[in-house]
């Protein structure tokens, strides 16, 4: 249908989802409404070029659940600028006037049941102004470093299948945060019975965590990928199933394990007696998330980079790596963590990647969209507090159009554009 039927797509974004009052937001560890830009990040794998037909401008929350509390001063630019900031060329805010009666009568909209100017109106007065300054980057590529390899196959499996579910989720949501907090853009790569192999080269590194199911077209695509100069990373139940969604009786990493030269000898949930269970990689002390495996090498090329130094595997090679043509694969008997991926962003020299250009602090977001030579660089506060930012390249205010360098401090949600 993706291919047949579909245009244009659009999506509804509402980060407020975040701050419900069935939430806890002050203790929450999925960076709140910041992970909304995942789901952005999943819509451009659909539609690189995509809209917003509800854009969150008010409170929400019907009449029977969801209530939440009203937007601050500045969020609603935040959240319509994160969706810009990942793709967005069209935003179209929920709603002009809220509901005065039914379910919905509490989504609130931009103007409320008074009908008078408001705080909210002249958000969305100045952000269309904003906005209007960068019209001209209308269908500018978001640049990522790095993807998440998904397909559609292990995705459904996932939903049926528990063990294959816990893995999935905690490692997807890890490498998104992960990526996050070290300021790396990442993009979410669906593979097709169309991919080839010049689309995943548009990435120098591919996380394919936990493809149970792996088919021989898959296996051939991304060994052509790392043959070609790609490096590839793959984790726990590699290779488990086929398309039917059997267990192949066959040693793991299954289709890929001639490709990585390693074998997976047994493997484990880490229970809740068990604690945590890490693995030293060159001195650090990383946590190998949910589930484990024991790997061994199965030929000349591949080599140990980490062992397991807890549970009964202590010792037991835990990350592997293999030369493959031009480039590699690396073969993880984990599940990711935060810090574990982190850890794999900097062996890979992906952490900061734009860090000769400007630093940021943990709680600021960086988009990067690029049309022809020109780039944009977006900076999202999500914080209450003020943050600043370090300019290490002269650069241009994107809106009005004077020269930024050195120190700019970033009021509480605020957003910065800035032009190279």
């Amino acid at each position: 249908m993706m291919d047949e039927a579909l245009d244009v797509y659009t999506y509804d974004s509402y980060p407020n989802f975040a701050f419900c009052m069935t939430e806890d937001p002050l203790h929450a560890a999925n960076l709140n409404d910041r992970r909304w830009s995942r789901h952005l990040t999943e819509v451009r794998s659909v539609c690189p070029h995509f809209g917003i037909m509800e854009q969150q401008s008010g409170a929400m929350g019907w009449n029977t659940r969801m209530e939440s509390p009203a937007p601050k001063p500045g969020q609603l630019t935040l959240w319509a600028m994160q969706s810009v900031a990942h793709g967005a060329d069209y935003i179209s805010f929920f709603r002009w006037r809220t509901s005065v009666m039914g379910t919905e009568m509490y989504w609130h909209g931009i103007l409320d049941y008074d009908n008078r100017d408001n705080r909210k109106l002249r958000e969305v007065k100045a952000f269309a102004r904003r906005l209007e300054a960068i019209r001209e980057m209308a269908g500018a590529e978001y640049e990522a470093p790095f993807a998440l390899v998904k397909d559609y196959d292990n995705d459904w499996d996932a939903e049926l299948d528990a063990w294959h579910r816990r893995l999935t989720w905690q490692s997807e949501e890890e490498i998104f945060i992960a990526a996050q907090l070290a300021h790396t853009p990442m993009d979410i790569l669906y593979l097709l019975d169309s991919t080839e192999a010049s689309e995943l080269l548009h990435y120098p590194v591919l996380f394919y965590p936990h493809g149970l199911i792996l088919t021989e077209e898959h296996t051939a695509l991304l060994r052509d990928y790392v043959e070609q100069g790609g490096t590839l990373v793959v984790a726990a139940r590699t290779g488990q199933k086929d398309a039917a969604g059997q267990c192949v009786m066959a040693p793991m990493p299954g289709l890929l394990a001639e490709a990585t030269q390693t074998d997976v000898t047994e493997g484990t949930f880490v229970g809740p007696a068990d604690g945590t269970v890490t693995m030293d990689w060159a001195g650090r002390e990383l946590d190998t998330g949910v589930y484990n495996e024991v790997l061994a090498l199965t030929g000349p090329e591949a080599r140990v980079l980490a062992r397991y130094t807890g549970s009964y595997y202590a010792g037991e090679p835990a990350l592997a790596e293999r030369a493959l043509g031009k480039g590699r694969i690396l073969h993880f008997g984990g599940t990711f963590t935060r810090d574990t991926v982190r850890a794999f962003l900097d062996y890979l020299h992906l952490s900061e990647p734009w860090g000769d250009v400007l630093t940021l602090p943990a709680d600021c977001e960086l988009c990067v969209r690029r049309k022809g030579e020109n780039r944009l660089f977006f900076v999202l506060n999500y914080a209450a507090t003020s943050q600043t930012v370090t300019l290490r390249a002269p650069l241009t205010d994107a809106e009005t159009g004077e020269g930024a360098e050195g120190t700019i401090a970033l009021r509480p949600y605020e957003v910065k554009i800035f032009r190279s």
